[in-house]
């Protein structure tokens, strides 16, 4: 059989570029399950909050307030309840608020399949865990203290104002920039995933070393990835692309430095501020360093370990043997 210099050619043109497609991490193929659709009822509380009549408040709160419960649960007989929501819905910031929430979201049809495919994951992993069958979207003036996916009542409730696409609204509430690069509506997805662990999973320990604290803030992380498998890395750090990149081209330097100067097995307060506190960079390292180096190794330790082992979801979130985790993982970045 003749093989032409053309064809030999071509073939080694195609094998070539076959080599150089990127390779889906080990890791990834046992995450990749075929979720069955998960069916939210949706409901806008903006939309109706924004839209009653002011002159006759308190009637108009009653009217809604079986449905919308989750929000109105406290005594509408109450003067000061009702000047408070009044005084909400009126205020212009709130409703300069409103006004950018229906341009950035006109309808649910983002929103909507992205949230029903983060439950319909953790069902699959989780089918006997009952979880809510009701969402609520809302405003609530973008609110430090309170988390932008909330689970009350066994009803999820998402404050879009936080998914304003960095929106110069942030700025103007002094929101910092490192946090603003979070408020990507693609964010939504793993504010929920988030929400699901801490709802249903999370467990409290006592701070112990930052190695154990790596695989503890990597685990959670992990089970957002197992939620949102197609999740860019970023998004799920909560990094820019400038961090991200950083953090990739610079893992292997600042892994070097942490276990030469034996951080690992450090439990005081100033490395875990070090290596997980949140703020615009970690100086240590560089002012272009993201924070929470911490989480960024946990992350790839536990990616490490799925690569390397068969495991079981429910059993590794469930694991408090933290550095067995750890050792068992094989992680040793390139210097």
């Amino acid at each position: 059989m003749r093989i032409t210099i053309q064809a030999f050619v071509l073939t080694y043109l195609f094998i070539a570029l076959a080599s150089c497609q990127p390779q889906e991490a080990a890791y990834k193929s046992k995450l990749n399950i075929d979720a069955k659709p998960f069916d939210l009822e949706f409901n806008r509380y903006e939309d109706v909050l924004f839209n009653l009549d002011t002159a006759d408040f308190q009637n108009e709160l009653k009217r809604i307030q079986d449905h919308y419960g989750v929000f109105l649960g406290g005594d509408l007989s109450n003067p000061d309840a009702i000047q408070y929501l009044k005084d909400f819905a009126t205020d212009p910031f709130s409703t300069n608020l409103y006004q950018k929430v229906k341009e950035a979201f006109p309808s649910l049809k983002e929103v909507e399949p992205m949230v029903e495919d983060v439950f319909a994951h953790f069902h699959y992993y989780y089918p006997d865990i009952e979880i809510p069958k009701k969402a609520f979207t809302c405003i609530t003036g973008i609110r430090p203290d309170e988390p932008p996916v909330q689970i009350i009542d066994n009803q999820l409730v998402i404050s879009l104002d936080w998914y304003l696409d960095g929106d110069e609204v942030y700025d103007q509430i002094g929101m910092p920039k490192y946090m603003q690069v979070r408020t990507d509506k693609v964010t939504l997805a793993k504010n929920v995933a988030e929400q699901l662990y801490m709802q249903y999973l999370y467990e409290w320990r006592k701070q112990g070393q930052v190695v154990g604290e790596m695989v503890f803030y990597g685990r959670r992380n992990f089970f957002v990835e197992a939620m949102c498998p197609a999740m860019p890395d970023s998004i799920l750090l909560g990094y820019s692309d400038k961090q991200w990149r950083w953090a990739k081209e610079n893992e292997g330097q600042v892994w070097a430095d942490i276990v030469g100067n034996r951080r690992l097995y450090d439990a005081g307060l100033d490395s875990y501020m070090m290596f997980f506190g949140d703020g615009p960079f970690t100086q240590a390292y560089s002012n272009d360093a993201p924070s929470r180096l911490g989480e960024f190794f946990g992350l790839n330790i536990m990616r490490s370990y799925a690569s390397n082992h068969d495991f079981d979801l429910q059993t590794l979130m469930k694991r408090k043997d933290l550095q067995d985790i750890f050792q068992d993982s094989g992680y040793k970045p390139k210097k």
